[in-house]
């Protein structure tokens, strides 16, 4: 027997909001105790379009699978963003990442769509809603910090999803939603010449690589940046992005795995030299 959603909803939102709350103490405790001996402090934002290249998803025992094509989810675009604070101590980062993601369409399926122990019937029209919000905690250790920038680390991951289906006469609703933590192996390899342009690939991936009985998983966001300085503090940039993974877990009946791959524009600040100009300047690493 399920639990009624708005119970669900209510204990959703407190373990979000902990999440969240415990996430932020966390990094801001470390933010605070690192900065006055910190190299770096720098605040980045990217913006751009999305485009779902994969969404499947299936739901109980009997559920139907549905994927991104079906549901309207590759019929236009999705404008997606994300912002980070990064804090660099010598041969240490620690960056936070806030990652939204949400995606809202409306759809008439072409034959019936089982969701748990709700049916829809064919020709009804649906409204969708697909959420995937992660709030990230990163650590690299540098190897070499100098020109060539080479780090490896990890990342946890709080992760709010839900996926929601429900009848436009409001007569049929149904969803799954979830709040976990993900963790990750983390690296980036960062080019900075002393002058014009950087290049940098980052990347967080796990697998659990069939370790975990019949449940398989996994998650993954690759980025390869290319940014350019424009003034002491202030980096523009761009970047592609693939970011997806999902979860096949028999015992309780969901099957979903995305890829979403973008191309975003973004701006970084090095605010320990916008707001401590007296500070000593960062080697060329550390520009951003």
């Amino acid at each position: 027997m399920q639990c009624p959603f708005h119970v669900r909803f209510k204990i959703s939102k407190l373990c979000l909001e902990a999440g969240r709350i415990a996430l932020a103490s966390v990094t801001g405790l470390a933010l605070w105790c690192g900065y006055a001996e910190a190299q770096t402090f720098t605040f980045r934002y990217e913006t751009g379009p999305a485009y779902v290249a994969q969404n499947d998803n299936r739901y109980g025992a009997t559920g139907t699978t549905f994927t991104a094509d079906e549901v309207g989810q590759q019929d236009t675009l999705v404008r997606i963003q994300r912002a980070s604070v990064e804090l660099g101590l010598s041969r240490h980062t620690l960056t936070l990442t806030y990652i939204p993601f949400g995606a809202q369409t409306r759809f008439t399926p072409g034959s019936d769509l089982q969701f748990y122990d709700t049916r829809f019937a064919v020709g009804q029209p649906l409204a969708l809603r697909y959420l995937f919000d992660g709030y990230r905690l990163s650590y690299l250790f540098h190897l070499r910090p100098h020109q060539w920038d080479i780090g490896f680390g990890g990342s946890a991951q709080v992760r709010s999803a839900q996926v929601a289906l429900t009848s436009l006469d409001g007569t049929r609703f149904e969803d799954e939603g979830d709040i976990g933590l993900v963790g990750a192996l983390k690296a980036r390899v960062r080019w900075t010449p002393a002058t014009g342009p950087w290049v940098e690939v980052d990347a967080d991936a796990l697998s659990t690589f069939g370790l975990l009985g019949d449940t398989t998983g996994g998650i993954y966001d690759v980025a390869l940046s290319l940014g350019h300085p424009v003034s002491d503090p202030v980096d523009l940039y761009v970047t592609a992005r693939l970011y997806g993974g999902g979860a096949d877990i028999p015992d309780q009946n969901i099957d979903n795995w995305a890829n979403i791959v973008s191309a975003t524009a973004g701006v970084s600040v090095a605010l320990d030299r916008l707001f401590s100009p007296s500070r000593t300047p960062a080697p060329p690493r550390q520009r951003q």
